[in-house]
């Protein structure tokens, strides 16, 4: 009796290639998918922060009567770290850090109560004390060290005040109460980002390198990259406290930054708002624009211009 046999035929050489081949263009479409979806995830979470971050503001004012201001120094005699304490740091019993705050007003003496002249940090790098990470502070897509090396190592922080709101300007402690912010508090930015990765970044004191530790002002626009190329004036990257535009908004998301308006709504702002092209980072507060600007990102920064806003926020 004679068994049949089956004959089972292997796969060619091309019919394997074209397999690993489609495999290859499945998994190249999947990779942009996820981090397309992490990025989401990361802006979602870092919009987050801000809603914290603004309600914080909001709690603060209905025990204070007015917004904390941008920053100030501890009490007269006390020592206030380079060489203040910013909103950042005023805040932090709102964002559950009394622990942190408690510690804080134990070891320098109190905060958020001006002081006629700013102290000096003798202690040089920065204590453990102010290297504590706040997670409410960091955007998720900011994967630059959790310590900010512009700014002696202090903990980093990603997001910086509107001067314009909180001040102080021209060496006034002032700051705006919500309800008095003369544009409408819908109208006006309180605070937004800044990454560390392509710009200095922030933390939660005032350091004396730069006012850039504790604000951000619009400029000649979001996200600002350093220039490549021949006759490039800033051919590094990242920015360094030594350049102008250390004090715009930037990030990590793609397209644009996450901004808390003084209403406590969180918007997202494209990188092509149309913003003063002659506009210098660095410019005194409330001393280069006058009334009638006509750009929507400088309008949303100014509390005072009387300017109506043509902008849809996404």
């Amino acid at each position: 009796m004679s068994l049949s046999r089956r004959t089972r035929s292997a796969f060619t050489l091309i019919e394997l290639l074209v397999v690993i081949a489609i495999i290859a263009i499945l998994i190249g479409l999947l990779v942009p998918a996820v981090q397309k979806v992490r990025e989401a995830a990361a802006r979602a979470q870092c919009s987050n922060n801000l809603k914290q971050i603004g309600l914080a503001c909001h709690m603060y004012q209905d025990t204070r009567k007015k917004l904390p201001m941008g920053w100030v120094t501890s009490q007269s005699g006390a020592i206030a770290p380079s060489p203040g304490w910013s909103w950042a740091t005023i805040i932090m019993p709102y964002i559950e850090q009394n622990a942190l705050y408690n510690s804080i007003v134990g070891a320098y003496g109190s905060v958020g109560t001006p002081s006629a002249a700013a102290a000096n940090n003798p202690q040089g790098a920065a204590p453990l004390l102010l290297q504590t990470v706040i997670p409410v502070y960091q955007c998720p897509s900011d994967g630059s060290p959790v310590l900010n090396g512009n700014f002696g190592n202090y903990a980093r922080n990603n997001y910086v005040a509107n001067r314009y709101v909180l001040g102080p300007n021209n060496n006034s402690q002032a700051a705006y109460a919500i309800q008095n912010i003369p544009d409408g508090s819908s109208n006006t930015i309180l605070i937004g980002e800044r990454d560390a990765i392509t710009n200095v970044g922030a933390v939660y004191v005032r350091h004396s390198n730069s006012s850039c530790s504790f604000e951000g002002r619009a400029g000649a626009g979001l996200n600002p990259r350093p220039a490549t190329g021949p006759g490039a004036i800033v051919t590094h990257d990242p920015y360094t406290t030594g350049d102008d535009q250390r004090l715009a908004f930037s990030s990590q998301h793609t397209g644009g930054c996450n901004f808390a308006m003084a209403d406590g709504s969180v918007h997202f702002i494209a990188n092509d708002i149309d913003a003063d092209p002659a506009d210098d980072w660095t410019a005194t507060p409330f001393a280069h624009h006058a009334t009638n600007v006509n750009y929507n990102l400088n309008k949303l920064m100014l509390a005072n211009d009387g300017q109506p806003i043509n902008y849809n926020f996404e």
